[in-house]
């Protein structure tokens, strides 16, 4: 019987979930993790007694088999919470999935009819080149949207031009979501686009807390 462990590479998400899978199956494993705790940009770091994550990570996914593993991880310690997100732009704090009245009052009348001109020029007449996060975006959203939302926030979390993204990167990111359909949501309410939901599960203490337990259960099994 062959004894040598797999090696892995990184211990985030992807890594420790293979390791854990692994040893479901009675599969030995050697994680290998630079940082000083696991979960990579998914974990949760503390500071005088008080936990911070890196970004808004939320557990959401219409796959049985994820959902399962992840309440077989966290148990009692994974609950449901409702969302609350906001856009911070140009001085004022847009709701996020889209509320007509605040992104009218804070876009104002004259900026929305260009947002919606610029969006109806982009569905008439779209780029034939996608090869881009720009020219993907501004195909399904207008230029003027992208330019507004999209570019600069991007770029500041990815640290790199946005024409420099590839396409089939935004395609996975944003996957299922439009301006019609966001519309559509902030009206009507109902969406199955999980960039919209608005109550998703969460580790009590962090996204972190997730990754660390399969550390912990990667560590009794040796």
């Amino acid at each position: 019987m062959n004894t040598t462990p797999t090696v892995i590479i990184g211990g985030g998400p992807a890594g420790l979930t293979a390791a854990y899978e692994l040893s479901k199956h009675g599969k030995k494993s050697v994680v290998f993790e630079k940082a000083d705790r696991v979960g990579g940009i998914s974990r949760t770091e503390t500071y005088k007694g008080y936990r911070f994550d890196i970004g808004g990570h939320r557990f959401f996914t219409k796959v049985g088999e994820v959902e399962q593993l992840w309440q077989e991880v966290m148990g009692d310690e994974f609950i449901k919470v409702p969302r609350m997100s906001r856009i911070y732009y140009n001085n004022k704090f847009f709701s996020y999935p889209l509320e007509p009245y605040n992104a009218l009052s804070n876009l104002g009348l004259i900026n929305s009819v260009l947002i919606m001109w610029s969006y109806f020029k982009a569905r008439v007449r779209p780029n034939p080149t996608e090869e881009n996060f720009e020219q993907w975006v501004s195909n399904r959203f207008g230029k003027r949207l992208y330019e507004t939302f999209f570019k600069t926030y991007t770029e500041k979390v990815w640290g790199i031009p946005c024409t420099e993204i590839r396409a089939d990167w935004a395609a996975q990111r944003i996957k299922g979501l439009s301006l019609k359909k966001a519309i559509t949501n902030a009206l009507f309410g109902s969406n199955d686009t999980k960039t919209l939901i608005k109550e998703f599960n969460y580790p009590v203490y962090g996204p972190g807390q997730m990754w660390e337990r399969f550390q912990q259960k990667l560590n009794a099994k040796g």
